[in-house]
């Protein structure tokens, strides 16, 4: 299975070498190149939404167009999930 992610580098002419080269040079704490490899592949479909913000950054894209909605979605909720967390621990520690 081809990912959208991986057509979308296809498209443009873009290894996965220079896209990891280029989260790099815009980011601090850069995508291991492993795991870049995994999420272009596909084999990685669970990960931190700072990751995905990274690659739809440098790339210039809305995450709909490199993430599968059903993937997006669990992504977002994770997300949701882990800042109320968050947020409710706060509050009690008040």
């Amino acid at each position: 299975m081809e990912t959208k992610l991986k057509k979308l580098l296809k498209r443009r002419k873009l290894t996965q070498k220079k896209l990891y080269d280029n989260i790099a040079k815009r980011y601090e704490t850069p995508i291991g190149q492993y795991a870049l490899s995994q999420i272009v592949s596909g084999k990685k479909l669970n990960y931190h939404i700072n990751t995905l913000v990274k690659i739809c950054n440098v790339l210039n894209v809305k995450p709909q167009s490199i993430v599968e909605s059903d993937e997006l979605e669990k992504q977002l909720v994770k997300y949701v999930m882990e800042h109320n967390h968050i947020t409710c621990k706060d509050e009690d520690s008040e």
